[in-house]
């Protein structure tokens, strides 16, 4: 484990508890099993294109597979996972009960350390923040790092829990029980939310209801003012995602209007779970820079090994709250960062963040990157992360 990072502050009214990750040997070989058993569908006209228009190919999900079962090593990426400190903390909500939460953390020895909170989306993870949490340790110690780092699974995903089967999962519990973890590990005065995708939404609302600045990548379903002042890359990246919004959101539907179909569909074998999830790692990422496959297996095995796809539908509430045409909430008051890789799904132009927000004190286009950014451009991301907290430390007051 990365030493000494696992300090926790004295502040902390919370009493997390050390975990290590280890999926049981049983489990891990039935796993294989049912891989190994899953069956592959017949050869179609769709899926033998593999320029991805009509989904992942049978040929993709066919190697992927042989991939999976032959030299995939989950246990190496079960080590690298718990090289970090890694808990969990029972957090107490109103209407959803005890939940425990699962969270990685880096935590500095430093009185005027800067807490951040860094909220995944879908089909993602914790996962997406180890390259971040690599770069942090190889650069700082405990002692010098200027920020405490906490990388929580989200209600539902991964290794947290959630409520019982009783009480539904929503973005504003969602963001209520982020907002309260937070609390019980001490920064009750403010931190700093950062997100992307659901969690990008989960950030919002923790910056209007509760003491969160915003550091996050922008959801789609933004009123765009009028194009004028645009140049003609920033046209062409707006009806990209003009285009994606009219062919690549059909999953979400889905998962909003029918998520116990779709949940107990893909959660049925990890084939399955493989294509539906495999797609959007293959087709939401910069394709100059593909994610290794590897990657993709460690992801979706996550997923598998956790049950967290049926768990997890909750974020197709993101775009229920667009079609309903109920706006987004974000705080117009406190300090908001924006940070635009060209190749994410919904994009913001400069200009445009500036209308719509008058509270923006940084923005940063990168010429590279897509929609999982964390995990595609590490050492982009965290320059950004750093350059934001440079720009709010005056605001945080320690005594």
């Amino acid at each position: 484990m990365t030493g000494h990072f696992d300090v926790t502050p004295t502040i902390m009214p919370g009493k997390p508890e050390k975990f290590t990750l280890h999926v049981p040997e049983k489990e891990f070989a039935e796993f294989r099993e049912l891989l190994k058993l899953s069956k592959i569908g017949p050869e179609t006209w769709w899926n033998q294109h593999n320029d991805r228009r009509f989904g992942v190919s049978r040929e993709w999900l066919s190697q992927a597979k042989e991939t999976w079962l032959t030299t995939f090593d989950w246990r190496q990426h079960e080590a690298r996972i718990n090289k970090f400190p890694n808990f969990k903390m029972i957090v107490h909500d109103l209407e959803a009960g005890k939940i425990e939460l699962h969270f990685l953390a880096l935590f500095s020895s430093k009185r005027d350390a800067i807490p951040f909170i860094f909220l995944h989306g879908f089909p993602g993870s914790f996962f997406e923040l180890l390259p971040m949490m690599e770069l942090l340790t190889e650069k700082y110690t405990p002692a010098t790092m200027p920020y405490h780092i906490i990388v929580p699974s989200l209600p539902n995903y991964g290794l947290s829990g959630g409520p019982s089967e009783n009480v539904e999962m929503t973005l504003d519990r969602a963001a209520r029980i982020m907002h309260q973890l937070m609390i019980d590990l001490g920064f009750s005065e403010r931190y700093v939310a950062q997100g992307g995708d659901l969690g990008s939404m989960l950030a919002r609302i923790m910056s209007v209801k509760y003491k969160a600045f915003n550091m996050l990548t922008l959801n789609p379903g933004e009123t765009a003012p009028p194009s004028e002042g645009l140049s003609d890359e920033e046209l062409q990246e707006i009806k990209r995602t003009e285009t994606w919004a009219q062919t690549g959101l059909a999953f979400a539907l889905e998962h909003g209007t029918r998520p116990s179909t779709v949940g107990l569909a893909i959660a049925s074998n990890p084939l399955a779970l493989l294509a539906w999830t495999g797609e959007k790692l293959l087709e939401w990422v910069d394709q100059r820079e593909p994610l290794p496959l590897d990657t993709i297996l460690a992801m979706v095995s996550l997923y598998w090994f956790t049950d967290t796809f049926p768990r997890s539908l909750y974020h197709a509430q993101v775009l229920q709250t667009i079609l309903k045409g109920n706006p987004l909430p974000i705080s117009k008051e406190k300090p908001l960062g924006y940070s635009l890789f060209p190749r994410d799904l919904a994009l913001l132009p400069n200009a445009w963040a500036h209308q719509l927000y008058p509270n923006l004190i940084f923005f940063k286009a990168h010429n590279i990157g897509g929609h999982f950014a964390r995990l595609e451009q590490p050492k982009l991301f965290l320059q950004d992360i750093e350059e934001f907290a440079q720009q709010v430390r005056g605001l945080f007051v320690y005594p």
